[in-house]
């Protein structure tokens, strides 16, 4: 599949895939930052997606993202909708900082992924959704 994509920024990195086995590309940060502590940051990509109508980009961690600087992805995993493609549009990196210190990350930091997945639509019809029950949250595991 093709996936159009506008550099904004002359510093962007188009993205790319690590290895030949990996599921989702890595998106790089163009410019430092410091994500204070217990703060966010929006950090910029430089990049504008064209994700296929019935497509859509989700933004994970990667996994190192934690081991190496302590951070989380803010909103946990970003959508990128088909639709939101235009110049102003910019793909962001949005940083949680949990700790008691502020981490300073550079620019090239490859910081998050990213996968194209089909997005499906459904139609929502008002009615009792099942004659059974297993028994609401966290019923199958219990809580410890």
């Amino acid at each position: 599949m093709d996936v159009r994509i506008t550099k904004i920024d002359p510093r962007a990195v188009i993205p790319a895939y690590q290895t030949d086995g990996a599921a989702a590309f890595d998106l790089t940060i163009i410019e430092d930052a410091v994500i204070p502590s217990r703060g966010t940051a929006f950090l910029r990509t430089g990049l504008v997606f064209g994700i296929p109508e019935d497509h859509v980009l989700l933004i994970m961690a990667r996994s190192s993202l934690f081991k190496k600087f302590g951070l989380t992805l803010a909103n946990q995993v970003g959508v990128l909708d088909a639709d939101y493609c235009g110049p102003e549009d910019e793909c962001h990196i949005y940083l949680f900082n949990p700790q008691d210190t502020d981490v300073k990350v550079l620019a090239g930091s490859r910081l998050a992924q990213g996968i194209v997945l089909p997005r499906p639509r459904v139609t929502f019809v008002e009615g009792t959704a099942a004659e059974r029950s297993r028994g609401g949250f966290g019923s199958t595991g219990g809580y410890g």
